[in-house]
């Protein structure tokens, strides 16, 4: 619940249905009224405790839910001892037919006159009835407000739940208030943007998207939502944003003031005052030093001169003339002249102007405000701060958090600095020197010298003592300077800069210096974009990049300092967005992925992947809805161009249909990952027209070219309009005849497997530098669990275990080809004498040599695996990238002391990520994947591994049942036909 004392707001509810209430002022009407908020606590607290009440809504056949409201009120009363006054606390709740509710809280407090601000205009009632099977919301009293109408969407009694929209009658009359930016139209916005942005498109996650009306509501709530803002930004206001300035609009450098800090120096350590406590600060400067109060006694202090860098001599205590102007808050209020008074709620105190006048600051709405009573009995009242009146305090005060003669105030807890009066905004604090030299430890306690030329604070923990029970916090002292400034007449927006150009997303490259410490880079850009729209609802697709340093811990020195990831995210209008994440190597120009392009053309939206020949563009239809609300639907030439692409066998054919595939999935996989969404259908690309059709044949066809699963062609989909479109049936057929037999006899895998032992947690197995599970001469060898480091080998031909023996009686075969240690994690594998980054679709399988290792890259699925070989060659010559030999692949399964080879090396095994199959494929083109049914559902198989002769096949099963039971197994393998 969220109450505004500033406005004193408080609002009576009106029901008038079939008699009116006691408060009531006017006869009965239909429907129900939320009255104009009492201006005093006496109304206020005459009101019922409770009351509810509802009215009839014809809104056509089967739609005769009611409009119902409800109230309630709590008043408190005054505790003088504690300086509470009484209160009275409203809640409404008005709930329409539609299931979507608009709830409003208010509080009026009964302060002592001439103790309180004067309240800002009463809030307006709101009429809400039913007429002509329309639901009417009217503000009265608001003469720029315009009556908004909603409509059902359909007539039936079949179409539940009932949705609403905005009729074009209705659009029309807003529409004009959308562009005005003055008070009367501010006004407006504020109470339509109320009613619409909390309450009535709260049922719109499940709207039916094959109509555009149905988005109406919400594309209304996000143009008054735009509009709003564009109102606060035309009088010098400031958005309110975590986000400084200079971070969402980098391209608007020029603005930002010049501010410079120098190093810090730590001069001693202080204990941080308790939480919202009333006593005056430990620090504060004097004389141009900043004293201390030693918090021993609380008597005496020291100071210290940061120009000659030195402590003085203890002395009493005294803080000067200015002592007896605390702007702090008390229990009763600020001190102001003879009373107390309560600031506004999210306001505190900053700075003593006078005896009856502070400067307040709110954090939430970057604001600036002077509270001040007259002489007199005169109410308080709020104004903007004066220039000469915040110099004139900031150079007598004892410190402060402004600085440069009070036109801007530091915020220590986003570590930025914000201008205090008109044209409001905030500017990142960048400290100079070392970036470790704060790092993520919070501040506090800030406090600028007068002159402005100094600043100490507290510096808060390292995150590794964030826990600990020693509160004490390093004092710091660094210089400040702030150079010539001239705020901009015009009030700088914080939107990204339009561009007309195309939008580019990037491939993912990295040419520029690696990033240091806990760097990251931020650009945002966007394109206006011309759907048919109306002219005064502007649309822009907007890119959105971030780059940071690699977040892995732990990784190889030198492959983590220069890899950044790499996120790019485009936003187009309707609900659609496409991310490309990625890491690259600082100074890499190798990648096989294209710039991502974006163009808008008048009503529609294309995108294509440069240097990729013949592929075909996917251009979505703008289907325009009220207030700018956009269906997108695929356009019939690219369906057009996907047939003719599909109905050849080329290698270019091939390539481009796969490129377009992995451009649909930047938007599927966007839509997957948003935190807290349930993907709708017109936010998927792939759900367009017959693409998800067309995706599916496009998989089939590259496993035809490159390789195939044997279950793939039981996945398709061959009835229906689109498969018949696609040739689903034609593309299922040729699936089915390219699988092969599984070259491995049935029989060895059904009821010859034997259970050998159990296993307290999955064992690791080669390429591991220690792996607790590996073959030697013949026999499979584990080491025991129990500490000793001991080791038991199974012989499969006398099929018995053999005594515990010391692991280092039993070296490796080939040490050289063991390269991958245990505390090696992350993106980085070592190789060679170098540390070679890798992505996540990228797994190591089986290293060749001190120099070569074979990978499984599965960045086309888990199930079309590809191997590669990553080989780093002598001296300093470029890693390359190339397809294994059958011959290296059979020497380095026997060499081993097992592996994922088999067959003389002509396959491989691979695990899948669900844990509940391996496969068997080959090693090289042709590729093909088998899948090995070694368990029932009723197990997850781990760590499979072949003997070096090929004779038997080793894995770990896990029941997914209670009690979990993880059973070592032994399989003989027996070549097939």
């Amino acid at each position: 619940m969220h109450f505004r004392t500033v406005r004193g707001w408080c609002l009576g509810l009106l029901l008038t249905l079939s008699a009116p209430l006691a408060f009531a002022a006017e006869p009965p009407s239909q429907g129900v009224v939320l009255a104009a908020e009492p201006l005093t606590f006496a109304e206020a607290k005459v009101l019922p405790d409770k009351l509810t009440g509802s009215a009839a809504c014809d809104l056509g056949p089967g739609k005769t839910a009611d409009i119902t409201v409800s109230q309630t009120v709590e008043v408190t009363q005054a505790i003088p001892d504690f300086c509470r006054p009484a209160e009275a606390v409203i809640t409404q709740t008005l709930s329409l037919p539609d299931g979507s509710h608009v709830e409003r809280g208010f509080r009026i407090v009964d302060d002592a006159p001439g103790t309180q601000l004067p309240p800002q205009p009463p809030r307006p009632r709101i009429r809400v009835r039913c007429e002509a099977r329309r639901l009417e919301l009217a503000v009265e009293g608001v003469p720029e407000a315009p009556l908004l109408t909603l409509e059902p969407i359909g007539t039936t009694a079949t179409a539940t739940p009932l949705r609403l929209r905005v009729p074009r009658d209705s659009e029309a009359r807003i529409l004009p208030l959308l562009i005005r930016d003055d008070a009367g139209a501010r006004r407006a916005l504020e109470e339509l943007d109320f009613l619409v942005g909390k309450g009535v498109p709260s049922r719109l996650s499940g709207r039916d998207t094959r109509l555009p009306e149905a988005d109406s509501v919400a594309g209304l709530a996000a143009a008054l939502e735009r509009a709003r803002n564009h109102a606060v930004l035309a009088a010098g206001g400031d958005l309110g944003t975590y986000i400084p300035r200079d971070v969402l609009a980098p391209d608007l450098e020029a603005d930002r003031p010049p501010l410079k800090t120098g190093a810090p120096e730590t001069i001693g350590e202080l204990q941080p005052p308790e939480p919202d406590s009333t006593a005056d600060s430990d620090l504060f400067w004097r004389q141009g030093r900043l004293c201390v109060v030693q918090q021993d006694t609380g008597k005496r202090m020291r100071c210290y001169d940061p120009v000659a860098r030195r402590w003085g001599k203890a002395v009493s205590v005294n803080r000067g003339e200015q002592s007896a102007w605390s702007p702090r808050v008390g229990r009763c209020g600020i001190p102001l002249g003879a009373r107390n008074v309560r600031p506004p709620e999210n306001f505190q105190p900053e700075l003593r102007l006078s005896p009856r006048a502070v400067l307040l600051w709110s954090r939430w709405d970057h604001e600036a405000l002077v509270m001040e009573v007259p002489e007199g009995n005169g109410p308080p009242r709020l104004r903007a701060p004066e220039a000469e009146e915040l110099k004139k305090a900031v150079l007598a005060s004892t410190g402060s958090r402004l600085l440069g003669e009070g036109r801007f105030i530091l915020d220590e807890d986003r570590k930025q600095f914000c201008s205090v009066r008109r044209p409001l905004g905030c500017w990142s604090l960048r400290w100079e020197g070392r970036r470790e030299d704060e790092g993520p430890a919070s501040l506090s306690e800030a406090s600028v010298s007068p002159d402005g030329r100094w600043i100490a604070y507290l510096r808060g923990p390292a995150p590794s003592k964030a826990d600990s029970d020693d509160e004490t916090r390093a004092l710091v002292v660094r210089s400040l300077e702030l150079g010539p400034y001239v705020a901009p007449r015009e009030p700088v927006s914080t939107a990204p800069r339009v561009v007309r150009t195309d939008v580019v997303m990037e491939k993912p490259v990295w040419g520029e210096p690696a990033l240091g410490e806990n760097d990251d880079r931020l650009f945002r850009a966007r394109i206006s974009c011309d759907l048919g729209q109306d002219a005064r609802i502007p649309f822009e697709l907007e890119k959105h990049t971030s780059v940071s340093q690699d977040p892995w811990e732990g990784s190889a020195g030198g492959c983590r300092d220069n890899r950044v990831q790499m996120h790019q995210e485009l936003t187009v209008p309707g609900g659609l967005t496409f991310v490309r994440r990625a890491f690259a190597v600082a100074g890499d120009r190798q990648s096989p992925e294209g710039d991502v392009k974006v163009r808008c053309q008048p009503g529609r939206l294309s995108l294509w992947i440069e240097g990729v020949p013949d592929f075909p563009a996917l251009s979505l239809t703008a289907n325009m809805g009220a207030f700018g609300a956009v269906r997108w639907d695929l356009a019939p030439e690219t369906e057009t161009r996907l047939q003719a692409l599909l109905a050849r066998d080329d290698a270019p054919a091939l390539d481009a249909l796969d490129a377009f595939a992995r451009l649909v999935k930047l938007n599927d996989d966007a839509r997957e990952v948003s935190a807290g969404m349930k993907p709708n259908d017109d936010g998927h690309v792939s759900r367009m027209g017959c693409l998800a059709t067309a995706l599916e044949a496009i998989s089939a066809r590259r496993a035809l070219a490159d390789g195939v699963h044997p279950e793939q062609h039981a996945l398709l989909k061959t009835d229906g309009m689109c498969a018949e479109r696609y040739g689903m049936r034609a593309l299922q057929q040729r699936l089915q005849a390219a699988t092969l037999p599984l070259p491995l006899r049935v029989g060895a895998l059904k009821g010859k497997a034997q259970v050998i032992g159990r296993v307290r947690s999955v064992p690791s197995i080669p390429p591991e530098r220690q792996p607790q599970l590996y073959w030697r001469a013949g026999t499979l060898c584990l080491v025991q669990e129990d500490g000793t480091q001991q080791v038991r080998c199974y012989d499969p031909a006398a099929r018995k275990w053999g005594p515990a023996v010391a692991r280092q009686d039993r070296p490796f075969p080939r040490e050289d080809l063991l390269l991958k240690s245990q505390d090696v994690s992350g993106p980085c594998y070592p190789l060679g004498g170098r540390s070679i980054p890798t992505s996540e679709d990228v797994r190591d399988v089986l290293p060749l040599s001190s120099r070569a290792s074979l990978f499984a890259d599965t960045s086309r699925g888990a199930l079309a695996p590809e191997f590669k070989v990553i080989e780093v060659p002598e001296g300093a010559g470029p890693v390359r990238t190339r397809a294994p030999t059958v011959e290296e692949l059979a020497l380095a399964a026997r060499a081993g002391a097992g592996s994922a080879s088999l067959g003389e090396g002509r396959f491989l095994l691979h695990g899948s990520k669900n844990e509940r199959s391996s496969w068997l494929c080959t090693a090289v083109r042709p590729w093909m994947c088998w899948n090995l049914d070694l368990e029932s559902e009723a197990y997850a198989v781990l760590a499979a591994m072949a003997s070096p002769d090929g004779r038997w096949l080793s894995y770990v099963r896990i029941s997914r049942e209670k009690p979990y039971t993880e059973e070592l197994v032994l399989l003989p393998l027996t070549p097939g036909p």
